[in-house]
């Protein structure tokens, strides 16, 4: 099956990734107190904790340092959610493919698009807080819808591929629950891209999560585009993703 066949049997069967989507999110939150509003708590925990550390412990004198770590965070958690859940989903669900005719890819890409729902509803709700305190990203809001599409294109490929590559390496979900934790502490997640030094900046160029973050900070904290360099690796990766 060609790549372009592929794409049209994946379309064919929307009306199944669409039930699997719905499946996915009641089993996240179907039962829960909060439901749906993990989405937001959970990474205002975290960017307490984060912010606790270094404004408190670290001194940092970064000016609205909490939006500073949200503006990344949000988007990281949409990637590293969808991979950890796509990786084993395929290995997870073989008596279901084997009930069912249908594409594998549909079980990664439910997942992914599950995610994609749960980021942009956290996502929805913080946004008045940008802002209220950067009045000026309303001018470069138009560009969000692009920099999530291009970043949910690249998580897809990934989680894709990484739920094929679980089925002959088992010890995957391991491993990768090690490699999300340093690919985390070297994407400008906690800090900016001015914060490092110059002979490190290849590390942003080679890690294909920081061209996004990046944008996201931009145009959610800065109030600017994130650069013409960022963008295209941001449509690079995507498109190698997609291959």
């Amino acid at each position: 099956m060609s790549l372009m066949d592929r794409f049209k049997k994946i379309i064919a069967e929307r009306q199944i990734i669409r039930g699997m989507v719905i499946k996915n999110l009641r089993s996240k939150y179907i039962g829960s107190i909060s439901g749906i509003l993990w989405a937001v708590i959970n990474p205002l925990l975290i960017m307490l904790v984060i912010t606790f550390v270094f404004s408190q412990i670290m001194k940092t004198d970064i000016k609205h340092f909490p939006l500073l770590v949200l503006s990344a965070l949000l988007p990281w958690n949409f990637f590293s959610n969808s991979i950890t859940e796509s990786t084993a989903s395929i290995s997870g669900n073989i008596n279901v493919l084997r009930q069912f005719v249908m594409l594998k890819e549909a079980i990664p890409i439910s997942i992914v698009i599950a995610n994609l729902i749960n980021f942009l509803f956290g996502f929805i709700i913080i946004l008045p807080v940008f802002i209220i305190f950067n009045i000026s990203i309303i001018n470069y809001l138009i560009l969000l819808p692009f920099i999530i599409l291009l970043q949910f294109i690249f998580t897809l490929g990934i989680s894709m591929l990484f739920s094929i590559i679980n089925i002959y390496f088992k010890d995957l979900p391991q491993v990768l629950g090690i490699f999300l934790m340093f690919l985390f502490w070297l994407t400008p997640v906690f800090y900016s891209i001015d914060m490092i030094p110059q002979k490190y900046h290849w590390l942003i160029i080679a890690n294909p999560s920081s061209c996004y973050i990046v944008i996201y900070r931009a145009l959610l904290y800065q109030g600017s585009n994130g650069g013409i360099s960022m963008w295209l690796l941001a449509i690079g990766f995507a498109f190698i993703s997609t291959i």
